[in-house]
């Protein structure tokens, strides 16, 4: 398997996701930096490579290697004239349900690190604390008859959030009757993706994928593989709200995770008069959006959406 197509469809699905809000603003307007058409003119200069191979432009040494943030992402080791610098964006040195940690250079005394810093110094709660944390206030919505509204990014967090999902729900056929959606356009797209490269997650993936294909050679069904871990069998895609009934209570998860605008903002406004329904933040929120004020617990919020009825 070439392990560095990841990277290149990360890319390319996360640039084509990030049309929909490049805008810079000023008093006066609004003005679009890019298009989606800029985004895919620049496709015919990218070049595949693989991780942890070392090639050389310039005299200046490049290594990716895998960063642990979503499948595909790399960091990137740069020699130049003697000097080891790490660049990278987001990185995670956590095992989780689906990825490999980041890999850091081993044996290379890296002289400068760019990255970003997110969380700056910030100590994580254990990711199975955290887990247990997200169950136990999804399921207290659900137990007092309300929807819970998990606004989610289309890549990697949703995918992580499914499969900790789909597991609960193996484990308690007490919540089975309950519906779980995920409602995002991209998020569909990626799953394609997560479907094929198997092979580049951990071993967690790899055990399902097992158990899978002997479930398939059990029953003789060769579909049960197709997607291997990424067929939930609670979970089902929902391609538009129209095609949503929204009666009684269920987990959706929907993009964007901000909620500034998009399917996610118009289930806030549509569930928030209800006070059984809730909303569980499930990733970093920037200051200023909707996801950022909803961890204020406002009385009210603005409504932007198109009018609406329960």
């Amino acid at each position: 398997m070439d392990i560095i197509n990841y990277t290149v469809i990360y890319c390319a699905l996360a640039l084509v996701d990030s049309c929909r809000s490049n805008t810079a603003s000023s008093s006066e307007q609004r003005t679009q930096l890019y298009t989606e058409a800029d985004h895919l003119s620049t496709f015919p200069s990218i070049e595949a490579i693989d991780y942890y191979t070392t090639h050389t432009i310039s005299s200046i040494r490049v290594t990716p290697y895998p960063a642990g943030h979503v499948l595909g992402a790399a960091m990137f080791l740069i020699e130049i004239a003697g000097l080891k610098i790490l660049f990278t964006g987001d990185y995670s040195r956590e095992n989780d349900r689906h990825l490999i940690p980041a890999q850091v250079p081993k044996n290379t005394k890296v002289d400068v690190l760019i990255t970003e810093s997110t969380y700056g110094i910030a100590s994580h709660i254990p990711r199975l604390e955290r887990e247990a944390s997200l169950m136990k206030s999804i399921t207290q919505i659900l137990n007092r008859g309300g929807r819970a509204l998990l606004p989610v990014f289309a890549l990697g967090r949703a995918q992580e959030l499914l499969l900790i999902l789909d597991e609960y729900w193996g484990k308690h056929p007490e919540y089975q009757k309950i519906p779980i959606y995920y409602a995002s356009n991209l998020a569909r797209k990626c799953m394609v993706v997560y479907q094929t490269y198997i092979g580049a997650m951990n071993d967690n993936i790899k055990r399902l994928f097992s158990e899978r294909m002997a479930e398939a050679e059990a029953s003789g069904n060769s579909d049960v593989t197709r997607g291997g871990p990424w067929d939930f069998k609670y979970i089902r895609s929902l391609k538009s709200l129209d095609r949503f009934e929204d009666v009684g209570g269920c987990v959706m998860l929907a993009s964007p995770g901000m909620m500034q605008s998009g399917v996610s903002r118009e289930l806030l406004e549509r569930w928030a008069p209800d006070q059984k329904n809730g909303v569980v933040i499930t990733g970093y929120s920037v200051e200023g959006t909707m996801a950022k004020i909803i961890g204020t617990e406002p009385e009210t919020i603005p409504a932007i959406m198109a009018p609406w009825s329960l």
